[in-house]
């Protein structure tokens, strides 16, 4: 008989958790315990009997109630299972979500397919093939754009001091309003320190002829699977087609390797058409909704937008 239980957060066991993320298909790096305490507010979870397939709940609370909600940095969550998932344990999960989660927004994984939902938009780009032939996959606006960037006496490099990127992703957020700002800065911040010490983080940069950090990006790195985490540039670093060559510079590095570059995104058209250009594949994600009631569903409505 398979029992579903819901488990606070102290109640969970960290290592049979972290080991169940570890042996599913998918194995996300947003689903193991340390890194939903970075991410989340707060999280709990639902376990299926000794662990063999579990789903985190992160939550915050909005005029003290309890409401489900995706973290930033976390872009697909869900179930995580040893074994095939199929719609009916899918179904059993969402169902066995506590009512007291009043508002529920949750992004699933690729693997929990369910037709009814809505899905979002994800890239991702197999590195298994040597560069040239990857390369060949390219737009042709995108092969004159990096031809023109790797002959600017731009230079590339990794491990960018954190002070500079975050300065540079601040300034890019106020400019293109990514939402990166005060709580989840310092919360992207804090986050760095624990990724560099898990050695999971690779971060890049590209200097402009006069040696200014003119674009970066952070990408996390687990056994299989590269994540685009966050990118940022400046009028320069546009100029000089900085992320298109931090994403060539990382496609080039890893190529021929059993990797997946994941692009995080995007339903925004112009980000879209921007990761596109690299020739990857498109794999979707199904986002969950249940609403609240009354004057709680309007309030929630109106401060996010569903």
């Amino acid at each position: 008989m398979s029992i579903i239980q819901y488990l606070r957060n102290l109640d969970i066991s960290t290592e049979k958790w972290d080991a169940c993320i570890r042996d599913s298909e998918p194995s996300l790096i947003y689903a193991y315990s340390w890194y939903l305490d970075e991410v989340c507010d707060q999280w709990d979870g639902l376990v299926l009997n000794d662990y063999e397939a579990v789903m985190p709940l992160p939550f915050t609370k909005f005029l003290g109630i309890r409401i489900g909600l995706q973290p930033l940095f976390a872009q697909q969550l869900g179930i995580f299972s040893r074994e095939l998932i199929d719609p009916t344990i899918i179904d059993a999960f969402l169902n066995s979500i506590p009512a007291k989660f009043r508002w529920v927004r949750y992004q699933l994984n690729y693997r929990n397919k369910e037709v009814q939902f809505p899905t979002r938009s994800n890239f991702v780009l197999d590195l298994i093939q040597p560069y040239e032939l990857l390369q060949k996959n390219y737009s042709s606006n995108l092969k004159r754009n990096l031809k023109k960037s790797v002959n600017s006496s731009c230079v590339l490099l990794e491990g960018i001091d954190f002070p500079s990127m975050l300065e540079l992703i601040e300034f890019h957020a106020q400019q293109k309003n990514t939402g990166i700002t005060g709580k989840s800065k310092s919360k992207l911040s804090q986050l760095m320190n624990i990724l560099t010490n898990k050695g999971v983080l690779m971060s890049v940069g590209l200097y402009s002829p006069m040696n200014h950090l003119c674009a970066t990006a952070l990408f996390l790195k687990d056994r299989e699977r590269i994540y685009y985490l966050v990118g940022a540039m400046d009028d320069t670093g546009r100029d000089y087609y900085g992320l298109g060559r931090i994403m060539d510079y990382v496609i080039e590095k890893h190529s021929g390797q059993a990797y997946t570059l994941d692009f995080e995104g995007s339903e925004i058209p112009g980000i879209a058409r921007f990761m596109r250009q690299f020739g990857p594949q498109n794999s979707p994600y199904p986002v969950y909704l249940r609403k609240g009631f009354g004057l709680f569903n309007s309030l929630m409505t109106r401060k996010l937008g569903d």
